[in-house]
């Protein structure tokens, strides 16, 4: 069985590992990819990802980032990720959701 080429006409891309976006900055510029980034911000790596960065151009604002503290438990995560990702859904209109779900989550947290 091969590869399937999937012809997505809007795509949302929800990234809940540490780090933020895993290299997604090539869609920085496109209003077909919506980028939804729950992440560790502040003094680590890769240190981007701040909550006014919404993207530029025709992307300008196809960018939600999440910066998340350390401490994050379940009940405060699940509060902040279900009505984001939720309006998100409403609102885009996605046409493919591509998760990407790191083995690297918010550890100890």
């Amino acid at each position: 069985m091969g590869w399937q080429v999937l012809d997505a006409q809007r795509v949302l891309y929800a990234d809940i590992d540490i780090h933020h976006e895993n290299g997604v900055e090539a869609f920085y510029t496109t209003d077909r990819v919506m980028t939804v980034s729950f992440h560790k911000f502040g003094d680590y790596f890769s240190g981007t990802g701040d909550i006014r960065d919404t993207r530029f151009g025709k992307g300008k604002d196809y960018a939600i980032n999440v910066p998340l503290d350390i401490g994050m438990d379940d009940d405060s995560y699940e509060s902040l990720f279900k009505p984001i990702v939720s309006k998100v859904m409403e609102v885009f209109r996605s046409t493919a959701v591509v998760p990407q779900c790191d083995a690297d989550s918010l550890s100890r947290d």
